[in-house]
């Protein structure tokens, strides 16, 4: 009996291979704009529990308060999901592994810092809040919304350019929102599990009182959207294919 190699079976039209399936057909670009309306919704709505979330994870011990063991140690480490060293990590991942899609990776660029850059511009154009680890929670919870239109004020008020009141909206949670639609658009049989890390980072920022619950459920929403208009209208994938295609073109002539 003789065997066929990887090239030949996925050479033969039946059944087709997995790897040549076209990614936009397998790409529902609908559900995760769908999903990022119902987190918006999730946002807003928490604005009303912000207190109470973050106000019981600011009492002695500060966090996990009812978490331990190796849980806390993976919801503390699945913050590399929404942050740019891991998502350079799982880039690399990519290309290492996946030599069908090596040179898709710019998908995953595209959509992480695509994700987390518009975040962070919303950051800075929108309204200036300080985070639950700096928060006063004897005060009412919307004196932590401190500035609007915080880049009108960017040098003549020095606490806006701290840390602490750079809360709204989470950064790491889009930029993981944003990883987990392009890691879905390149491996759509595996998207309960993206979601779940990316889920998992989320809530990283709000257990460790980086980030209210609001700003976690909106800068998901943002970067999820973000990164679904950006595969959907945004040109993305025809780029990169373009890309790819010189690159395989060049490397043939040499």
């Amino acid at each position: 009996m003789q065997h066929r190699s990887l090239e030949e079976s996925c050479s033969n039209p039946s059944p087709p291979c997995p790897a040549t399936l076209p990614q936009d057909k397998q790409f529902d670009g609908r559900y995760f704009l769908i999903l990022s309306v119902i987190l918006a919704i999730c946002g807003g709505l928490s604005l009303f529990l912000d207190s109470a979330i973050s106000g019981q994870l600011a009492e002695p011990p500060h966090e996990f308060r009812y978490i331990g063991g190796d849980l806390k140690k993976l919801i503390s480490l699945s913050e590399v999901f929404g942050h740019g060293t891991g998502v350079a990590m799982v880039v690399l991942a990519v290309f290492a592994l996946d030599l069908q899609n090596r040179w898709k990776v710019g998908l995953l660029i595209a959509t992480a810092f695509g994700a987390g850059l518009m975040a962070n511009v919303a950051k800075f154009m929108g309204v200036a809040r300080q985070r639950p680890h700096a928060f006063d929670f004897s005060q009412p919870i919307w004196d932590s919304f401190y500035q609007t239109f915080p880049f009108l004020h960017w040098f003549s008020q020095e606490e806006l350019r701290q840390a602490a009141y750079q809360s709204f909206p989470s950064g790491h949670s889009a930029t993981a929102a944003g990883l987990c639609v392009g890691l879905c658009y390149l491996y759509p049989h595996a998207r309960w599990y993206f979601l779940l890390v990316a889920g998992l980072a989320c809530f990283q920022r709000v257990a460790f009182r980086m980030h209210f619950t609001s700003d976690a459920f909106l800068g998901a929403a943002l970067g999820m959207a973000t990164a679904t208009l950006l595969l959907m209208y945004g040109r993305v994938p025809e780029m990169i294919a373009w890309a790819e295609r010189k690159i395989r073109g060049s490397a043939t002539t040499e």
